[in-house]
């Protein structure tokens, strides 16, 4: 196809079910990801996320990379994919037509007279912390551990460069098409209670597992197709007189993780996720907190975040389109600090105004700069973080590419997410339970992980044009 999409012909069915199967992935990651926010700040508060994310999401994350590390010696790529896969469409329904449902008999009874402290009311709304703790590990596990690795898999260095910032022009359609189905969904409720969002909650539950069997055929024709490749240059090396290497035993997780921490290529790239993680989380709840302030009904914030997923999926989709040509004409360094440099040049408005106070500026005025801020934060990963990140896994060993992108992406994300938490907690209690009384330290702690995140994206630059000049 040439010149703004440079696509043969014989590799575009390829790039076309890669990128709808990205699709899908992103899809449910945006409903899972407005759901998860509307059932817990909405019960237990902004000022609960963080306790929740510290002391279920990186426990849980911590246990998850540890099993998905032990099944990788033992099982097939693709039987692993599947077995990780699979549950988290179980557990949703299983949530939305078991759970949900006998919410009232399986939730705790409030303390008498007394406010709970948010983390006792993350404890009273137990399901819905499973929900939100279930949520977050596919926000590791979906597109950046499931879908990249596949894609890292059938795609060789020189496809990467034209591919992996086009794969998300039709990638990031989702929340797009995500957020005007929540709408249409939360639109037809019968009532605006709880029982009205039960339904709501059941409808999009047999629109994942739709999904699910979506995702699991186009793994099977994308791999079927790229092992038609690989047979081929199979055979060439084999009539070259190459001998296939004998096959070495699998190190145990312990042994694979002290291996992989001596890769400065991961560790930098380890440093970037977990920077941006601590980022989002900084901001995100402070603007969850706000938002909370405005919108109380799960059904009206579910509302207001299917908008905001729509607004995300146009403002990425418009940058994807250009992020080919920048990451060609800028180099993979510049277009890998675009994120970090526009995120920190919109943060500086968001806490002033948090800081400042409604005395001097209105809430309205907070909210609308924090949703201008998460949006950009957002569009720039899908667009810029995330293929410049993949691009550089593309020359690493297969060891690193299957323990170590789990160790990075998902136990990385989560270290970066309870980094933030953990700031937020001793704000929080210092502050005396209100998290928007934090905004000026935050600000700080979060200017700092700027600079930090740009320094790492600078040495992994350098060894990734090391790599690529040696593949040339």
């Amino acid at each position: 196809l040439g010149g703004l999409v440079p696509i043969s012909v014989s590799a575009l069915p390829q790039f076309l079910a890669t990128s709808v199967m990205m699709f899908l992935y992103i899809f449910i990651f945006t409903t899972v990801r407005d759901t998860k926010d509307s059932l817990v700040v909405t019960n237990c508060g902004a000022e609960a996320i963080p306790f929740l994310k510290l002391y279920g999401v990186l426990p849980m994350a911590t246990a998850f990379i540890m099993g998905y590390s032990k099944l990788s010696n033992v099982l097939s790529k693709e039987t692993l994919f599947y077995v990780t896969l699979v549950p988290f469409f179980i557990f949703y329904i299983a949530f939305a037509f078991l759970a949900y449902p006998a919410r009232d008999m399986l939730h705790f009874p409030p303390p008498p007279g007394t406010m709970m402290h948010p983390a006792m009311a993350l404890l009273r709304y137990w399901s819905f912390s499973a929900f939100f703790i279930a949520s977050e590990l596919w926000a590791s596990a979906g597109v950046p551990l499931l879908f990249w690795q596949c894609a890292n898999d059938v795609t060789n260095l020189e496809q990467a460069r034209r591919f992996y910032p086009l794969f998300a022009v039709i990638g990031n359609l989702a929340p797009i098409a995500s957020g005007k189905t929540m709408s249409a969904i939360v639109s037809r409720q019968a009532t605006n209670d709880d029982d009205g969002f039960g339904m709501t909650l059941k409808y999009l539950a047999l629109v994942k597992v739709s999904i699910c069997g979506g995702i699991i055929c186009l793994y099977r024709l994308v791999n079927g197709m790229s092992s038609k490749g690989r047979a081929l240059a199979l055979t060439r090396s084999m009539k070259k007189g190459q001998k296939c290497q004998a096959k070495k035993k699998k190190p145990t997780f312990a042994e694979s993780m002290v291996e992989l921490s001596k890769s400065k290529e991961l560790r930098a790239m380890a440093t970037k996720v977990i920077c941006y993680n601590i980022c989002i989380e900084l901001t995100e709840v402070l603007w969850k907190g706000i938002l909370r302030k405005k919108y109380t009904n799960k059904s009206d914030y579910m509302a207001y975040m299917a908008n905001f997923s729509q607004i995300v999926g146009i403002t990425a989709f418009i940058l994807q389109i250009a992020a080919s040509s920048i990451i060609r004409n800028l180099g993979w360094m510049a277009a890998a600090l675009i994120t970090p440099l526009s995120m920190a040049a919109l943060a500086i408005p968001f806490f002033l105004s948090v800081s400042l106070g409604e005395k001097y500026v209105p809430a309205a005025t907070a909210l609308l700069i924090g949703t201008v801020q998460n949006v950009i934060s957002k569009a720039t990963k899908y667009a810029l973080f995330d293929p410049t990140k993949e691009m550089a896994y593309i020359p690493l060993g297969p060891e690193a590419k299957v323990k170590g992108k789990a160790a990075v992406d998902v136990l990385g994300a989560r270290t970066g997410r309870s980094i933030g938490s953990a700031s937020q907690q001793i704000m929080v209690i210092i502050a005396g339970g209100s998290i928007l009384r934090c905004a000026p330290v935050l600000g700080i702690l979060y200017f700092i992980t700027v600079i930090v995140w740009s320094h790492a994206v600078i040495i992994l630059g350098k060894l990734f044009k090391k790599h690529s000049e040696a593949s040339e």
